[in-house]
This record gives C-alpha cells, sequence and structure tokens, in this order.
C-alpha cells in the first residue's frame, strides 16, 4: 500500500494558515510517526485525553543501575497505548534497552548520558506485512537523535 493518504507529521502550521497542501506519507511512514509521538507523549500532555501516552516519562533514570520492574511497567505502558491508539497494526512487540553513552559536549569534555533504544515489532492489519520501528533518544534531559 504505497497511496499518500497521511499527513507527514511533524505538521507545517505555517502551510496550513498559507494555504498550502502539507507534504503526505504512506502507511507505513504514518504509523512510525504515531509510533514515535506515542514514546514521546507523557500521560496527561494531550489535554484531550490524559490517557494517550506512556509512563516512561514518570520514571527516574538517573539510578545507578536500571530496575527491571521498572523496565517491565514501562513496556506494558507502551504496549498498551499502541494496543489503544493504533489499530493499523497488531502482534506489537516492544523491546527497550537503556545504556550509557558518551555525547560531546561544546563546552567541556564529553559527557556520559542515558540512551533509550526502542525496537517495535508489529504487522500492518491492511497488509499483513511485518514492520520494524526503531528510535532512540537521551533522557536527563530528553534529546532526540
Amino acid at each position: 500500500m504505497n497511496f499518500q493518504n497521511y499527513y507527514r507529521l511533524p505538521l507545517d502550521l505555517g502551510s496550513i494558515t498559507a494555504k498550502k497542501i502539507l507534504p503526505k506519507c504512506n502507511q507505513k511512514e504514518s504509523i512510525a510517526h504515531h509510533l514515535h509521538l506515542i514514546l514521546t507523549t507523557s500521560f496527561g500532555e494531550l489535554l484531550s485525553d490524559v490517557r494517550y501516552g506512556s509512563s516512561l516519562w514518570d520514571e527516574d533514570f538517573d539510578n545507578v543501575s536500571y530496575r527491571n520492574k521498572q523496565k517491565e511497567n514501562i513496556l506494558k505502558s507502551i504496549t498498551s497505548t499502541i494496543a489503544k491508539y493504533e489499530s493499523r497494526i497488531e502482534k506489537v512487540k516492544v523491546e527497550m534497552n537503556v545504556m550509557q553513552e558518551e555525547v560531546p559536549d561544546r563546552t567541556t569534555d564529553p559527557r556520559m548520558k542515558r540512551k533509550l533504544d526502542f525496537v517495535i515489532t508489529a504487522v500492518m492489519v491492511a497488509t499483513n506485512e511485518n514492520i520494524v520501528y526503531r528510535d532512540s533518544f537521551f533522557v536527563s534531559p530528553l534529546a532526540y537523535n
């Protein structure tokens, strides 16, 4: 399914007010945009539905050792949100790895930061096609790759 029926995120609000045509994407790209949105939204952030998002941002990643129970709760939260809000996929499996990574800093020596790597595998309902979505970002403070 290569139809360009979905709007590409992030939306260019300037184009909307200028009445220009917004860029579109296919279903697979749209699902990837939506999964990124789910991962980066905390509960309560979307005022029209406070249940949208994940518990990821309620967690403290500054612990010296990352606890398995914490990771389990995050994965359950993300999986539940995907099941509720992304009906275009099924058989969803979410994996998350937490690691330390050296990050260059312009003003000081490189710093160690916590990095979250996500791999979400699923099957597209419309085509029965397997999809793999990968995303990663640094936490404390949040930064996207």
